[in-house]
């Protein structure tokens, strides 16, 4: 049993928003007598991603351009989710056809993870389709430019564990999909 507990919030106030982030500054007690300043909080809508096998078993990535890294990313496809979404799965294909043009048959929820529990207000979710097919449908907005990667699952285990996907919390959700959907046995 812990004896943690959690910070009191004394004040908090709105640093910055805009319509994808807000900032706020909270004034925490941490401890009886311990008060922190403005402690800062990022609150970003839920983020949902999805791992997506075709019928070939080859695992869906997208690459595109990514500018705090400076450059080329490799990633699950996934995004914000929307107001109107029904739950995460349904973000998740919803997302899944935008960015790439396939169609999950099926799409289940695997895992509801904080992308850092220090800072982030916000969930990261992460589903898994299997069966999924091309519809040739893409619905990118005019910022994004999206390439579409279709690797084997040992493929995309060997890219991710050496590096190749620099995104930390995609190559934790892809292995937390392939591991729901039997695959990561014999990857690594």
């Amino acid at each position: 049993m812990t004896t943690i507990r959690p910070w009191q919030v004394r004040a908090s106030r709105t640093l910055y928003e805009d319509p994808w982030v807000r900032m706020r500054g909270d004034e925490c007690e941490t401890t009886p007598g311990h008060v922190l300043g403005a402690y800062h909080v990022l609150e970003y809508r839920d983020w949902t991603h999805v791992v997506a096998l075709d019928a070939e078993d080859r695992i869906v990535l997208v690459r595109q351009y990514r500018h705090g890294y400076g450059g080329l990313s490799l990633e699950l496809p996934g995004g914000m989710m929307d107001p109107g979404d029904a739950d995460a799965a349904a973000a998740a294909a919803r997302e899944l056809e935008e960015e790439t043009g396939y169609l999950a048959p099926s799409i289940r929820h695997v895992a509801a993870l904080s992308p850092n529990p220090a800072t982030h207000a916000n969930r990261l979710h992460v589903s898994l389709a299997v069966g999924v097919r091309p519809t040739g449908r893409r619905h990118l907005d005019g910022s994004e430019a999206i390439e579409i990667e279709r690797l084997t699952v040992p493929e995309a285990v060997r890219l991710a564990m050496g590096g190749g996907m620099i995104q930390a919390m995609h190559v934790g959700l892809m292995m937390i999909g392939l591991n729901a959907a039997g695959r990561l046995k014999g990857a690594i």
